[in-house]
């Protein structure tokens, strides 16, 4: 079963594989994980995108760089933040995919953010996306 990702109506609660649109989001805490976010609608609401390595399945890969990829079709100031570490070991298998990504949403290295564990989100102050802590 291939890798899957799903919008939530829970902005402020995203959880793996899942993404929402908002002002502000959230998502649940970060172990492994990544998020990807962006600001959309003009720059006036931030989305965001709750990315696993795993879904217990299947891996993160191409097919899933590809569902990324569609929900942030249009989005500006997209950043990637959480664990990179885990993502960019290539003993975890998905270091491949994740460069993929970086490359398919034209990620700058500035606005890839190595995070330790904890609660992250974003949201839109002014048109400008900004990351939130905790």
């Amino acid at each position: 079963m291939p890798y899957t990702i799903n919008q939530t109506n829970n902005v402020l609660n995203i959880a793996e594989r899942q993404y929402g649109t908002g002002h502000e989001i959230k998502f649940t805490k970060f172990t492994s994980c990544i998020g990807v976010v962006g600001a959309v609608n003009g720059n006036q609401n931030a989305r965001g995108v709750h990315l696993s390595i795993s879904d217990g399945t299947s891996l993160f890969d191409g097919g899933a760089v590809q569902q990324v990829t569609a929900i942030f079709v249009g989005a500006t100031q997209i950043k990637i933040l959480g664990q990179i570490a885990y993502w960019t070991n290539p003993a975890n298998g998905v270091a491949a995919a994740y460069a993929q990504l970086v490359q398919a949403l034209g990620v700058q290295p500035d606005d890839i953010y190595q995070l330790d564990d904890g609660v992250y989100g974003a949201e839109i102050d002014n048109g400008v996306l900004e990351l939130t802590f905790g």
